[in-house]
């Protein structure tokens, strides 16, 4: 069978036909372009910033190419970088144990470094801006304490992230136990350094975790860490905090620094070692802020943009 024929000509395809035809696909169309202009007009109204970037260490802060910070001083207060080799590390047989280096530098191996994600390609790009990720670890003496009777050696550490919003910071709570450490609690300790800058010069909330680890003989033995965090140059407790207010769309440059210490030894007077910690911080805190970025630091990175 052959079609019938009708005399007419099929009707030529109009812009408004085409339109009606097509019109969910128009109105699709011009919401996505909506979307997009008003998202655009938000990120430079709202100043919206849509990724992070990095803050650049103060003037006057080394790391060297292993992204160790090498500028803290050997000496604040009454505390003194400890620049033997073998006072502190022994080996099975009690021997001192040398290396040929001072036993006051702490090395990270490389593959906790992986851990901690200091030492990536990134870094490694961002160093000669002084721009990168670093660590620090230190041992200081206090030798105002004779062995045995109190805390006479400290370790200190410090952890600078910047650039990043997906990086999650390491607590102790985690890394110790994870070590082995059975977590006993933690607890927030106040802690005053009246001659800090603002807003570091009021009181401070630290982060005291204590610990429980036992030898190979199967001895049980207390520890205590001391930590707080250092938000864009404002001190924060919690890692949760940091994490969220990272994520926030209105802040565009960013990083946060671990400050960590702790005294090396068991621990048997609780009260005693929270009141040498206290007085640890008082010269340890005032040392290491000046290596880091202050809140005036990120207002005129902000200004500049």
């Amino acid at each position: 069978m052959t079609e019938a024929k009708t005399g007419k000509a099929p009707s030529p395809v109009t812009a408004l036909s085409w339109c009606r035809a097509n019109r969910h696909f128009l109105a699709a169309a011009v919401l996505l372009g909506a979307s997009a202009a008003g998202w655009s007009l938000a990120v430079r109204v709202l100043k919206i910033a849509t990724h992070k970037e990095a803050v650049p260490w103060p003037a006057g802060v080394e790391v060297n190419d292993e992204f160790r910070m090498i500028s803290m001083p050997d000496r604040f207060g009454p505390y003194e970088f400890v620049s033997a080799d073998g006072e502190l590390f022994r080996d099975q047989k009690g021997r001192p144990r040398k290396d040929g280096k001072p036993d006051g530098d702490g090395v990270i191996d490389k593959e906790t470094m992986e851990l901690l994600k200091i030492g990536t390609p990134t870094d490694e790009g961002n160093l000669p801006k002084r721009r990168s990720n670093w660590f620090m670890v230190r041992f200081y003496r206090d030798p105002r304490v004779e062995a045995g009777k109190g805390p006479r050696y400290w370790r200190a550490e410090a952890y600078y992230y910047t650039g990043g919003v997906d990086l999650v910071p390491h607590v102790p709570e985690i890394c110790a136990v994870a070590g082995g450490a059975i977590h006993l609690g933690s607890e927030v300790m106040p802690i005053q350094v009246p001659s800090l800058r603002p807003p570091w010069n009021g009181q401070v909330g630290f982060q005291r975790a204590v610990f429980e680890q036992s030898d190979l003989d199967g001895r049980a033995s207390r520890f205590i860490q001391y930590y707080i965090f250092s938000l864009n140059g404002r001190p924060e407790n919690s890692r949760h905090v940091v994490r969220l207010k990272l994520t926030s769309p209105f802040v565009r440059h960013a990083y946060f620094a671990k400050i960590q210490f702790s005294p090396l030894g068991a621990v048997r007077d609780q009260q005693q070692v929270d009141a040498a910690a206290k007085e640890f911080a008082s010269h340890f805190l005032p040392a290491i802020l000046e290596r880091i970025p202050m809140p005036d630091d990120i207002g005129k990175l902000s200004a500049a943009r």
